[in-house]
């Protein structure tokens, strides 16, 4: 089973409410502890994950009293591949993949490898394609093809 891992559930959940923020109020930050109040996810943890999101260049932090977070670009340009890159580090489904950090120590001679290396790379093709955007208002997906011709695109 592929599975992410919980900080990564509760990173969407942070970035989501950062999108609605964005959306919103756009430029208005939030503390950790208003984001923390919104997702019932500790303040620990939120603090955690916020500190992963601005590493990763998701989230840009502002000190002092008005200060707090705010997403660093347009929900619609934040990709779930980022997402989970910023909390888990690159996509690597099996010690096979190039993007693993811990290799396998037979991959030289493994037949297996190269045909690994194309079901990443198509899971990471999936991923890039799907954004915050999607993951906070997913509808358009469940619309009838003729009716999404017919909605405005993202920006």
């Amino acid at each position: 089973m592929i599975k992410l891992n919980r900080m990564t559930d509760y990173g969407a959940v942070v970035l989501s409410i950062l999108a609605f923020q964005w959306r919103f109020e756009h430029g208005v930050s939030l503390s950790a502890s208003d984001i923390s109040a919104r997702s019932g996810i500790s303040q620990a943890s939120t603090a955690k994950i916020l500190k992963m999101l601005a590493a990763g260049g998701l989230v840009e932090a502002t000190r002092g009293k008005h200060g707090g977070y705010v997403l660093s670009s347009a929900p619609e340009l934040v990709s779930v591949a980022a997402i989970i890159e910023a909390l888990e580090g690159p996509i690597a489904l099996t010690a096979c993949v190039e993007t693993s950090a811990d290799p396998c120590s037979s991959r030289q001679s493994c037949f297996l490898s190269g045909h690994w290396e194309k079901v990443n790379t198509a899971i990471g093709s999936a991923l890039s394609a799907m954004t915050l955007a999607d993951l906070i208002d997913p509808e358009h997906y469940f619309k009838p093809a003729h009716e999404q011709d017919l909605q405005p695109k993202h920006i």
